[in-house]
């Protein structure tokens, strides 16, 4: 499944810390889009490459940009140090 939200928390130099949720199904929502309208693209370019041996890679890429949209559930990323934090996890 997508991710919906964004959750960022920063820690600063004081130990303050700053939250923040960004919904990205709007985003989501652009992205799916874009792709949909390039996709007539994408496959007449795989079309005209198809005899250099390229058109199968051009299509297993666009179909890896959906793959990559759909398991990105889960991730989180943190990056600390001493003093300051960045925490990011994907809903």
């Amino acid at each position: 499944m997508m991710p919906l939200f964004l959750r960022l928390r920063v820690r600063d130099k004081d130990g303050r810390l700053f939250g923040l949720w960004l919904p990205l199904f709007i985003i989501w929502l652009i992205i799916f889009s874009l792709l949909i309208l390039a996709a007539p693209f994408v496959f007449l370019a795989a079309l005209c490459a198809w005899r250099k041996g390229t058109g199968r890679i051009i299509i297993e890429a666009y179909f890896a940009v959906f793959s990559v949209i759909v398991n990105l559930s889960g991730l989180r990323i943190e990056v600390e140090s001493k003093n300051e934090g960045v925490y990011i996890k994907l809903k």
